[in-house]
């Protein structure tokens, strides 16, 4: 029999630990890269209509986006392979007594709800994926005519990272660079029309937003720090964004 390639996807959540597990439940303040998710939050909640609007994740994993966005009074349904990950995140919109949503054990790339969603997600999951273009056929199939798809995924070079080595030696999981250009020319031949790349939200938020004007000690350097950071800034906006922001329409 050959072995399944996404079994490091399946068990992921079982490998964790207990520790790994309350990590992931606290999320995304238990994270060093907090102000990285609330800055995707941000974006998020910018971008989407407000509710009433339904809207799916997938690779969910525990559920901190789904839970934020059902808290907001989104229509949410979570979707992850892992089957701990779903029960964990079962068990937290329970707590919080959130009734609009749900969660899916299912493998995104054959995900099978069609034509009942307004908007899609994919953060920081699509490049988990055995095949991208399973997966963003499957968020095309799940859209209505007019719905669209947001992913927020790594750009160039995360496959070569040392924490991305770390988790396919560790765990078995996939992990793959997907900036926008590669997004969008999949995306293309899953159905998508249309598309819109915008910078990663924390790009703009840590170039304005920065630790380093507290080793300032003068006015002086605060102003040149200001003046930097903007310029950053600008640069971003005007380049293409690796990684970025992409939102495609059906």
């Amino acid at each position: 029999m050959m072995p399944d390639p996404k079994q490091g996807e399946r068990d992921y959540y079982a490998q964790l630990g207990a520790e790994g597990m309350r990590h992931s439940l606290g999320k995304p303040f238990s994270d060093d890269c907090c102000a990285q998710y609330l800055a995707a939050l941000t974006a998020i909640f910018s971008l989407l209509p407000p509710p009433p609007f339904r809207v799916v994740e997938f690779g969910c994993g525990t559920g901190w986006l789904s839970l934020c966005l059902a808290q907001r009074g989104y229509d949410v349904v979570g979707v992850d392979i892992a089957e701990e990950a779903v029960a964990a995140a079962r068990a937290a919109a329970q707590s919080r007594g959130l009734t609009k949503m749900h969660f899916v054990v299912s493998d995104y790339e054959s995900f099978r709800d069609e034509g009942t969603f307004d908007g899609a997600l994919f953060h920081d999951a699509l490049h988990h994926a055995e095949s991208e273009l399973a997966a963003l056929r499957c968020a095309y199939a799940a859209l209505r005519p007019g719905g669209f798809l947001l992913t927020l995924e790594p750009g160039s070079g995360h496959d070569r990272a040392a924490t991305s080595q770390d988790a396919v030696n560790r765990f078995g999981v996939h992990e793959k660079s997907l900036p926008p250009s590669h997004i969008i020319a999949v995306a293309r031949q899953a159905g998508f029309t249309r598309h819109l790349v915008l910078p990663h939200p924390h790009q703009h938020h840590r170039l304005i937003y920065r630790r380093a004007y507290h080793r300032a000690t003068s006015a002086g350097q605060l102003w040149g720090l200001r003046v930097l950071s903007v310029m950053r800034s600008l640069r971003r906006l005007l380049g293409r964004p690796d990684p970025g922001l992409v939102i495609l329409w059906k």
